[in-house]
């Protein structure tokens, strides 16, 4: 019997972005969630210590294009723009395009190297980034980036449905409240709420939504959350898809 996620004789394609919370390489729930739909997986193009706007130093943009595996790492290749080009080749080579795409990044940005400057400030610059046109994205903010990369993954793969999640929230030490203390996640939220609804695609609120609180945090992997949270997560994001499929198919 045909499948609910199936076409003809073909599951339907997931794919899905992100940082070390949905990568294979720390959390995987982003696998998780391809699993629980029963979908076939393109790819998990995530990586530990992914940022969603590419690196720069003032004017200079740092990262440069870049299509290989990338390590645990923080660095300028580690970024969603770079995933966003490895899911649309895979897609090229695979002949199909994803029928989901589930991206969940923010939660590196704002985080240091040894610069005292981070290479990937915070900053809700949504207003701006939604009055320029698509060829002017500089994807020197989360929200340029977020934006970039979601128009780019609807003229790349004009049947996919995105959905974009909001960060978890987290129990973090003092040395990272810049990037996931209480009032920078809630800002990356903000951001990401706006340009999910100027791109028409799916807001997740996984920060309000999940069941993961700070104070589960604590006990249940500060930032990363351990494994029966992680279960609970990926069902809470495959349940957000499922309602929105029913809807839409």
């Amino acid at each position: 019997m045909e499948g609910k996620y199936m076409r003809g004789k073909e599951r339907m394609l997931y794919a899905c972005l992100g940082d070390s919370i949905t990568s294979e390489q720390v959390t995987g729930i982003g696998t998780m969630v391809c699993r629980k739909l029963g979908m076939e997986l393109l790819g998990n193009f995530a990586f530990g210590w992914a940022t969603g706007s590419d690196w720069h130093d003032g004017e200079e943009t740092l990262t440069p294009c870049c299509l290989e595996d990338l390590p645990n790492e923080f660095s300028p290749k580690n970024v969603l723009s770079n995933q966003v080009r490895r899911l649309l080749k895979a897609a090229e080579d695979k002949g199909r395009s994803p029928r989901v795409i589930y991206i969940a990044i923010s939660t590196n940005d704002g985080a240091r190297d040894w610069r005292e400057e981070s290479p990937v400030p915070l900053e809700d610059d949504t207003e701006q980034v939604c009055r320029k046109e698509y060829g002017a994205l500089t994807r020197r903010s989360l929200g340029s980036a977020l934006r970039w990369a979601v128009e780019t993954l609807q003229r790349g793969c004009p049947g996919a449905e995105i959905f974009v999640a909001s960060p978890l929230q987290a129990c973090a030490p003092e040395s990272d409240q810049a990037a996931v203390g209480r009032e920078a996640l809630l800002i990356k939220r903000e951001i990401i709420r706006k340009i999910s609804g100027f791109c028409g695609v799916n807001f997740v609120d996984s920060y309000y939504e999940s069941g993961f609180t700070g104070e589960i945090a604590r006990d249940h992997g500060h930032i990363h959350p351990d494994g029966e949270w992680a279960e609970r997560i990926a069902e809470y994001v495959a349940a957000a898809i499922r309602e929105k499929m029913s809807l839409s198919e």
